[in-house]
């Protein structure tokens, strides 16, 4: 038996929770909070999703339970899995220091935000990137495509190149990214977030005084238009889409309504439904497609050719829910192109509710929209200011986007009618973009500030809300009209840094008023907030500017925001005419937080650093050097970091994990010391000789608020030995460290006489050959071509080198006629580099004990033993747990086998031997991590496990994959069949989306390859839509749903009350590929209630359960007795009870369901057994029927054809 090792190193993650959580938040409101979204293929749980990161990295995630990360060949470090904010990131370490460095979006690495997008291999062969010029380089030069990237679109007006990177060159692109300036953002997507709300906005009154919008380009940046629509017909100059394969039609329906919310002419209701500014001249940009998302980059290219086309008003009804201070590329194009064409682009604020303002109306160009009621009072659902870190004020002004009526696009598949009512700040904001065309109709020489400040100081007020949350008001275009006089529209003061005093000072600003009128007036001033003003009252001369100074008050009593107005009233009337909003921060209370790094050898040192914050979403990254001050606010913070240094011999590499759970800043600074030279060894030892397979270290910090942190760190190759700080037992947070380790069986062990044990490591792209040889050692300089004395059928030993890379140094040896290829390493240690596709063995050895090989071959008389095992007969999975603290004293753990418990596993494989591979996880956070091991199917295989530790296991047999829920082990001996007859459908808890029912909507997900065991919760799968699957589900005999490419029924509607139900399922797999279980049929009956929950409630049905002994290819002995038992029993964590078992029957069929006859069923515990008398010609199989009923209306009928070989 031979084997080629992977090529790559795979780490996996298993998590009994579901990774797709939701990340994107539209711009629309939710219809109902109740009424749950159709699923999209990528929620099927039994789906296989694979990301390629930009760093090459390949991430795998199987269902909601495995995440697989593949380390592309050459790449330096480990990966590490961070949980944060809800999210998982998978984060090489290569990409700490350009985090660090502000040069890279973390969300490039968010899994969860990754697959929501649609970004996984199978929906897209390339990553969208958008590349940005660093602050203040030129924006003119034509953008720079670094090596692997292709150019889509061109944005230099803004600063930026939109770039897609094929997912087979990420690694090209990678390498060079180092040498390029500026930052690499995800294209991202962003979502799409009247015969009241036109009337409650002041527009007949502008209509009725003349105007409606003529002569003004306003540009509808969405999800296309449908052109025919009455209100629309005639209304669009132009329209050109954005999105790849897609046309300007509007399927989606959500552009239309805006477009008509602006524009509309009304046709088809009598003018009832008529738009705020019939008359302007829309042009249409589609920049989200069908769906109601779209990439960043095709915002971008809508931006720009709305702006360059002359547009007077952008209307944006999208958002990006990601928290931006203004910062990222959408919000400064906004800016680039507001001051670089005078356009006014109005966007929605977003759906996310209090302190949610994302981009691009983070923008301080833009005109930020949020929502209000026909009340005026503010939608619940409304995205308030400040902005993220800068603190500044927005939204800017509000309008009516609650149950707003507007056109329904025909060419929208659901629905009917010429007009819906939706909500959303997507509907707010093209009311304020008709006013603001209404309004440049009126002033047709103003410019997108000037339309800006005059419709924020018309605003009506809202007293009972800041102007963090409404901005200056609600929008009144009949004022902003009829308004002589308008003032700037809101002045930020600033965030004034801790401590207050006595170091602040007030800071004055301008706010300037401007009459546009014949006649001068004069405004009596008043203004809330600690503001206090230059004037009680100016006077503004005709066709002139007045200013009067404002001034912010830091010194008053307090910290936190402080929001006001300055109203201007008209002297003569008494009208107030004009608003303006007006905030600062006083920053709470800051202290200093130090860090200091210190080195193994006792020095200060150089690293990436980690700082996470109780309740802040993304942990701070950056790099120290001996010390570093930060100042931050009170509260709870866990610091990490990690130390290369030399290991416990000259030749070794060491790993430090340093790391401080909990330090508190409360009215005084702290220091954290990070002392590698005090961390101490992590290390365990086997009663086997064994190698290490895989070593983590995996922590989680839970705050009191409830908020966690967690980092898992795998370990690479190249260290030697791994060392832990020690801590201080925290107080108010808890903390656990779980370490693990995978030993396994040496591939390669390698001894002569003379010298120690020599500890060698077998390189990726090796093959291996089952069994032992003696060969003659020769040594061969540094390997290369030409260097090679008679090596032929000789163990050859070289030294590292430079000058000649792994793969031709191993090539050369091949050549050269070598069985066995030792590499001695050069540096420090363990060497591990891919070879290529070697058809010998290649394995490294350390510097020190390599010098001594090198010795013994340069005697010429030297022989070496080397015995290979390409699959492992025997492993260990060990962790060893600190809860509290992690103490200061060695950190060994030297188990005996009594200590452990003992698994004799059996792999079985019905068809030709093949390699597959499989894994165990520690779990006591999720999603566990680990690698992955390489097995042989058929075989057997004993492993050692720390009982009393959850685990969960995934085995994979092509494209068969087979998993477990949680469980553990007790001290003692365990029996495991894995891929074990028979094979049918059952249910698991594996995955995390079960049987369950969620008011009237019902959720069935059937494992319908499933082996059988009742050791475990085995829950197995093929492919997805690998093979023929039929799942209908029936009431009372009318069918109600049916899934013909998978066993799941996701979040389908079901009748109200108690009701009974059907289900039914087919699936069959070809007989040439599995040979066992090539066709089942099952047939549930089930009770069903309604109910009031607000989640998900566990669903039981009955699943059969099968017990028969067979061989490794899940045989039974033609001619002989069998001896096969059966139960139905109620699935796993199902929720109420099925009932009383009442019955249970049996058939079997050795025709494959021809004929059947009926087995006489006898109690045997808690089985009913019978005796099979099986045919005496081998080759054929056996087939089952078995079917089982309760008192309470549940019942399982199975019929499995081909469950069993007969030999």
């Amino acid at each position: 038996m031979s084997s080629p090792l992977m090529r790559r190193r795979l780490l996996a993650a298993v998590a009994a929770a579901g990774l797709l959580s939701g990340a994107a938040v539209a711009v629309q409101a939710p219809a109902t909070a109740a009424s749950p979204g159709t699923p999209t293929k990528t929620e099927t749980t039994t789906a296989t999703h694979t990301i390629t990161l930009i760093t090459g990295d390949v991430v795998t995630v199987r269902g909601s339970e495995t995440v697989d990360v593949e380390r592309p060949d050459g790449a330096p470090g480990g990966v590490r899995l961070q949980r944060s904010g809800g999210d998982l990131f998978v984060l090489p370490d290569e990409v700490l220091p350009l985090l660090s460095a502000d040069r890279l979006d973390r969300r490039l690495f968010n899994v969860t935000d990754l697959l929501e997008m649609g970004y996984d291999d199978a929906k897209t062969g390339v990553v969208p990137v958008i590349s940005t010029v660093p602050a203040g380089a030129a924006r003119t030069a034509a953008p720079a495509v670094p090596r692997g990237a292709k150019l889509v679109r061109d944005l230099r007006t803004v600063g930026a190149a939109a770039l897609t990177v094929d997912k087979s060159q990420t690694r090209p692109f990678w390498t060079a990214l180092g040498e390029k300036p500026g930052k690499l953002w995800l294209d991202g997507k962003v979502t799409a977030n009247l015969a009241d709300s036109v009337p409650q906005i002041g527009a007949p009154e502008a209509w009725a005084a003349g105007y409606d919008g003529s002569g003004v380009k306003v540009a509808v940046l969405d999800t296309g238009i449908d052109a025919t629509h009455p209100d629309l017909v005639d209304q669009i100059d132009d329209k050109v889409s954005f999105v790849p394969d897609q046309d300007t039609s509007d399927v989606n329906g959500h552009g239309t309504h805006v477009a008509s919310t602006i524009v509309g002419t009304g046709a088809a209701s009598s003018g009832v439904n008529k738009g705020v500014a019939p008359g302007a001249d829309l042009i249409v940009g589609k920049v989200l497609d069908d769906s109601g998302s779209g990439l960043d980059s095709w915002v971008l290219a809508g931006m720009q050719w709305a702006a360059e086309s002359g547009a007077d008003i952008v209307s944006m009804s999208l958002s990006d829910p990601t928290l931006s201070d203004g910062t990222d590329p959408m919000a400064v194009a906004v800016d680039t192109l507001s001051a670089r064409y005078g356009t006014l682009f109005v966007i929605a604020s977003g759906n996310s509710g209090p302190e949610t303002i994302g981009t691009p109306s983070s923008a301080a160009s833009a005109l930020t929209v949020g929502a209000v009621d026909k009340q005026d009072n503010l939608a619940y659902f409304s995205s308030t200011g400040p902005l993220i870190r800068s603190g500044a004020l927005k939204p800017d002004i509000t309008a009516p986007g609650v149950d707003i009526n507007a056109a329904r696009s025909q060419q929208m598949t659901s629905g009917s009618g010429l007009y819906r009512s939706i909500s959303g700040t997507s509907m707010a904001t093209p009311h304020v973009s008709g006013a603001a065309a209404i309004l440049a109709q009126r002033h047709p020489g103003w410019t997108g500030p000037q339309l800006k400040e005059a419709l924020m100081s018309s605003a009506k007020a809202l007293p009972d809300y800041t102007p963090y949350e409404v901005g200056t008001g609600r929008v009144d275009v009949a004022a902003a009209v009829d308004g002589q006089v308008r003032a700037t529209g809101s002045v930020f003061f600033g965030n004034f840094d801790w401590p207050h005093e006595p170091t602040d000072e007030p800071v004055t600003k301008q706010v300037t008023f401007t009459n546009t009128g014949t006649t001068g007036v004069t405004l009596n001033l008043a203004a809330t907030g600690p503001f206090e003003l230059g004037g009680t009252s100016v006077t503004v001369p005709a066709g002139g500017t007045a200013t009067v100074p404002v001034s912010g008050d830091p010194t008053k009593p307090g910290t936190g925001r402080y929001t006001g107005y300055l109203v201007g009233t008209d002297a003569a009337s008494g009208a107030a005419v004009t608003r303006t909003s007006l905030g600062l921060i006083k920053e709470d209370e800051r202290y200093d937080l130090s860090v200091k790094l210190i080195g193994r050898d006792g020095r200060p040192a150089t690293a990436n650093v980690v700082i996470k914050q109780e309740g802040e979403y993304y942990p701070y990254v950056l790099t120290v050097t001996g010390e570093q001050t930060l100042r931050m606010p009170p509260g709870t913070y866990t610091v990490e970091s990690f130390l290369e240094g030399r290991g416990e011999r000259a030749d070794s590499l060491g790993y430090a994990i340093l790391v401080d759970p909990e330090t508190v800043l409360d009215g005084k600074s702290a220091t954290v010391v990070l002392d590698a030279s005090k961390a101490r060894l992590l290390d365990t030892t086997t009663p086997q000789r064994t190698e290490n397979r895989q070593r983590k270290v995996d922590y989680t910090v839970t705050y009191p608020s409830g908020d966690s942190f967690r980092d898992a760190f795998l370990i690479p190759t190249r260290f030697d030995d791994v060392y832990v700080s020690p801590t201080e037992q925290v107080e108010d947070v808890t903390f656990t460290m779980v370490n693990r380790w995978r030993k396994g069986e040496p591939l390669l062990t390698v001894s002569a006489l003379g010298l120690p044990p020599l500890d060698v490591t077998v390189q990726p792209g090796s093959t291996l050959d089952a069994g032992r040889d003696v060969l003659p050692l020769v040594y061969a300089g540094t390997g290369a071509p030409g260097e090679y004395p008679d090596t032929k059928g000789k163990a050859v030993v070289v030294t590292r080198s430079d000058a000649i890379s792994a793969v031709d140094r191993a090539a050369a040896a091949v050549a050269a006629g070598a069985k066995l290829l030792l590499v001695v390493n050069d540096g420090v240690g363990t060497l591990n580099e891919v070879v290529g596709d070697s058809p010998i063995p290649v394995a490294t050895v350390h510097r020190d004990a390599g010098a001594r090989l090198i010795d013994l071959a340069r005697s010429g008389r030297r022989h070496i033993a080397a015995h290979q095992v390409p699959y492992a007969t025997y492993l260990y999975d060990l962790t060893r747990t600190y809860t509290g603290k992690v103490p200061n004293r060695p950190l060994t753990y030297h188990p005996r086998a009594t200590d452990l418990a003992r698994i004799d596993a059996r792999y079985l494989n019905p068809t030709e031997p093949v390699e597959g591979s499989g894994g165990r996880y520690d779990v006591t956070f999720l999603p566990g991590l680990g690698f992955p091991e390489r097995e042989w199917h058929p075989s057997t295989r004993t492993e050692w496990v720390t009982p009393g530790q959850d685990w969960a296991e995934v085995h994979a047999q092509g494209t068969w994959t087979v998993s477990t829920n949680r469980h553990a082990y007790a001290k003692g001996a365990t029996r495991l069949d894995w891929f074990a007859p028979a094979i049918r459908p059952a249910f698991s808890r594996t995955f995390a989306v079960q049987n369950s029912r969620y008011q009237d909507y019902m959720t069935i997900n059937v494992q319908a390859w499933t082996p059988s065991g009742d050791t475990l919760e085995y829950g197995g799968n093929l492919e997805w839509g690998s093979v023929p699957t039929n799942l209908k589900l029936y009431q009372g005999g009318k069918l109600l749903h049916e899934n013909t490419l998978s066993s799941s029924l996701q979040w389908k509607e079901v009748p109200s009350g108690t009701l009974p139900y059907h289900l039914v399922l087919d699936a069959s797999r070809p007989a040439e590929q599995w040979r066992l279980s090539t066709r089942t049929h099952t047939e549930w009956d089930f009770v069903s209630s309604s109910n009031d929950s607000d989640n998900f409630e566990p669903m039981a049905l009955l699943q059969m359960e099968y017990r028969l002994d067979t061989d490794l290819h899940g045989d039974l002995r033609a001619g002989g007795t069998q001896k096969i038992r059966v139960k139905p029993i109620p699935q796993a964590g199902g929720g109420p009870g099925t009932g009383t078992v009442t019955s249970v029957g049996l058939e079997v069929s050795y025709d494959d369901g021809a004929t059947w006859q009926r087995a006489a069923l006898r109690k045997d515990g808690g089985w009913w057994a019978s005796t099979l008398k099986l045919p005496r010609r081998p080759g054929g199989f056996l087939s089952v029927r078995a079917s089982g009923a309760t008192d309470a209306g549940f019942s399982i009928n199975q019929e499995i054809i081909r469950a069993y070989g007969l030999r």
